[in-house]
């Protein structure tokens, strides 16, 4: 018995050795070619596609030692992140400042157009671990991050405060604004009970929560499991909830009672 089974294993050994060997032999020099599979030594293959955009990348794990680079901003009012990174934003006056922080391979493939951070077409596929993103900037109103990325706002001081978060993507903010609204598709999370506002447009598509406190109004919608921690009691409130979702709202601090009147003192006897 255990000699037929050594038998089959060789005998699938040998059939899954001619097939990739085929398969080599005839999409491999081009594909090789064309970017498709790359070979590094040490490393391993690295298989990607992105007119279709179909799996199947095996990432390269080495990146080169730790660097940092400054970058150029030119985007305005907008900062969109596209690759796994943690990023720091404070508002501050005076010219932008970007520093990136990470392996080399990757600090070297970024490129930053637009408003957008994220890696050149030529490097979609590979990941070589996560960056460190340190931004000033004086008018930045609008955030949008993707997938496992996290973001810290600090100092901020605008009349509109713009985020839109997907998959998993965590944000934390500090500061001031008069309007904020906040989009969450996913898991995200958003923690914004350092966030002053006076009023908040929130939607939120799966489940993703967030945490605010707005001072006037809320308009809260969630369709999913998503939850909304309203950690004040603004004077207007709209909610519209499908699904599981639920509106948390912090319990209002009930108004101490006046203390007594003491009495007063008792008029003297006369004889």
């Amino acid at each position: 018995m255990i000699r037929v089974l050594i038998m089959i294993a060789v005998a699938g050994f040998i059939v899954a050795v001619a097939s990739l060997s085929t398969a080599i032999a005839i999409g491999g020099p081009d594909a090789i070619a064309r970017g498709v599979w790359s070979w590094a030594p040490g490393r391993g293959w690295n298989v990607s596609h992105d007119g279709d955009r179909w799996g199947g990348r095996h990432a390269w794990a080495d990146g080169g030692p730790q660097t940092s680079r400054a970058f150029a901003w030119t985007g305005g009012e907008a900062l969109q992140v596209d690759v796994p990174a943690d990023v720091r934003y404070t508002q501050a006056p005076g010219p932008a400042k970007l520093t990136v922080t990470g392996p080399r391979a990757a600090v070297d493939s970024l490129s930053v157009q637009d408003g957008r951070i994220g890696f050149g077409r030529r490097h979609h596929g590979h990941h070589w671990g996560r960056v460190v993103i340190v931004m000033t900037a004086p008018n930045v109103t609008r955030f949008e991050l993707h997938a496992s990325n996290k973001l810290t706002i600090d100092g901020y001081r605008q009349d509109v405060l713009r985020i839109d978060l997907s998959g998993d993507a965590d944000v934390t903010a500090s500061g001031e604004t008069k309007l904020l609204e906040l989009g969450i598709s996913g898991s995200a999370d958003a923690d914004l009970s350092g966030l002053k506002t006076a009023g908040a447009d929130v939607d939120i598509t799966g489940s993703g929560e967030a945490t605010l406190a707005p001072t006037e109004w809320a308009k809260l919608n969630i369709s999913g499991s998503g939850d909304v921690n309203l950690l004040t009691h603004p004077a207007r409130l709209e909610t519209d909830v499908s699904g599981s979702g639920r509106i948390r709202q912090a319990e209002a601090q009930a108004t101490p009672a006046p203390s007594p009147s003491p009495a007063p003192a008792p008029a003297p006897k006369t004889r």
